[in-house]
């Protein structure tokens, strides 16, 4: 009789114990999936945009390597008989296939990302610094696209007494559609690349100066 109580006691406890733990898992599973909902479209868009950058910059950065060019492949200067600056000339076919090859450089770079997964920890959900990356991690899964826009721009800065600095620098505009099963949103930034730049020494015409030009 008392061995027969004995193993009531020992299986309501395993009851209770099998209970409890069904309890919690449910309640994890529930504080999971109401975080979730708030936490995974913000964790999306900023891993989103950090690859998205890292690509276009990558992208860019392997097609002015490809390409190399100098301040002298791209622009010539004209001087007068006393040494001032007479003119400026630029290669527009350079330019243009320049700007081509950095354009559908990105794209493909953007299309080898297209499919991405990302796990986010449970611990992130509790927004305490010593437990964001605890526990078992939670697969998210969305897809990048994008369009590109790029200008070549030609601006002048002075240097000092006499010198003034051409820049000719790439201006490139993505935008970033990023998609998944319960998000969707538009990310758009501009990056800045130098693609050379010199030191002019003399005097410019007043009409160079002050420009802004766009390629």
């Amino acid at each position: 009789m008392l061995y027969r109580n004995r193993r009531k006691k020992k299986h309501r406890k395993l009851k209770k114990f099998i209970f409890s733990v069904l309890i919690i898992t449910a309640a994890v599973i529930v504080f999971c999936e109401v975080h979730l909902s708030d936490f995974r479209p913000e964790y999306i868009r900023i891993q989103a945009e950090i690859l998205s950058v890292n690509s276009v910059c990558d992208a860019v950065n392997n097609s002015l390597k490809k390409f190399n060019y100098t301040y002298d492949d791209i622009a010539k200067l004209a001087f007068s008989e006393d040494g001032s600056v007479q003119a400026i000339t630029t290669d527009s076919f350079k330019i243009n296939n320049l700007k081509t090859e950095i354009t559908k450089s990105v794209q493909k770079e953007i299309a080898k990302v297209y499919d991405n997964q990302i796990d986010i920890p449970i611990g992130a959900f509790t927004n305490i610094t010593v437990l964001s990356n605890m526990g078992p991690n939670i697969p998210v899964n969305f897809n990048l696209t994008g369009s590109f826009s790029s200008e070549i721009v030609s601006t002048f800065e002075q240097a000092g007494i006499n010198q003034t600095v051409h820049h000719i620098r790439l201006i490139l505009t993505s935008k970033i559609m990023t998609t998944s099963l319960d998000y969707s949103g538009k990310i758009t930034f501009t990056t800045d690349f130098e693609i050379a730049q010199s030191v002019i020494v003399g005097d410019i015409p007043n009409s160079y100066g002050n420009l802004y030009r766009t390629y």
